[in-house]
């Protein structure tokens, strides 16, 4: 899954794509999406909206009006794409315009979000957040909100086959505790889809001493990492360099 990222304050590639202040430029949107395409992402994830600690909300039409420029031309490409975020508005503008997937960091909290996926039956991604101050097994933690996850939707007739897990990696948990759910990620497989959603994640500063801005070879080594705990989708930035390497340990 790679990364496209129509926001101004991400840490690895907001402002990327920015013409003026406000403004995206289409031409570098679709390069980029076309590159990731030939560079070998199966899926491409669109984020307009940041979700990163501290983030400063926008309004839903502020989120499509950065979206326009994409949403109209998602059938153009031999692709697969999501749409990252939480807003309802925002949600039910990229189903009217065949997304395929839903990702939403916040899991379908608010009702009306939650109610029309579950109509749709559209493929979905949530994702655990977690608490620093909660003191019980991190594992437990992210078992207990699986399973509640599963009982909701099932409760709405919901295809289970059609959730995507993603255990949060960076969201309010500890160092260690990122690490730690690496290092054991099978302990949350059973017969669930798992995205792992490393790159450029602060906590990999842990695997190697560097000085640069980047995460690059961090990024690269935690996602081999996760697919041998049983990860089936990596949500990166760096898709070229990511499927290479999955090609040299995994020919076929």
């Amino acid at each position: 899954m790679g990364i496209l990222n129509l926001t101004t304050d991400s840490f690895f590639d907001g402002g990327k794509y920015l013409k003026k202040k406000s403004t995206f430029d289409k031409s570098k949107v679709f390069n980029a999406v076309e590159n990731m395409i030939r560079d070998g992402a199966d899926i491409i994830d669109i984020g307009a909206h940041s979700t990163k600690p501290g983030f400063i909300k926008i309004s839903p039409q502020e989120e499509l009006d950065r979206l326009g420029i994409i949403l109209e031309k998602l059938k153009d490409y031999p692709i697969l794409f999501s749409i990252d975020t939480f807003n309802y508005e925002v949600i039910k503008e990229s189903i009217s315009h065949k997304i395929d997937l839903i990702n939403n960091v916040f899991s379908f909290e608010d009702t009306k979000s939650f109610d029309l996926v579950c109509s749709e039956d559209i493929p979905i991604c949530v994702c655990h957040q977690g608490n620093p101050e909660n003191d019980e097994n991190i594992f437990s933690q992210i078992e207990y909100f699986f399973s509640k996850i599963e009982t909701k939707f099932k409760k709405k007739n919901f295809n289970v086959g059609n959730i995507i897990f993603d255990p949060g990696f960076g969201y309010g948990k500890t160092p260690f505790q990122n690490l730690e759910i690496l290092a054991n990620l099978e302990k949350l497989k059973k017969n669930r889809i798992l995205l792992a959603g490393l790159s450029q994640k602060k906590f990999l500063r842990l695997l190697f001493e560097t000085k640069a801005n980047h995460l690059n070879e961090q990024s690269l080594s935690a996602g081999i990492i996760a697919c041998l705990g049983g990860a089936n989708i990596l949500r990166v930035h760096r898709v070229k360099e990511t499927v290479n390497l999955l090609k040299k340990l995994w020919p076929k």
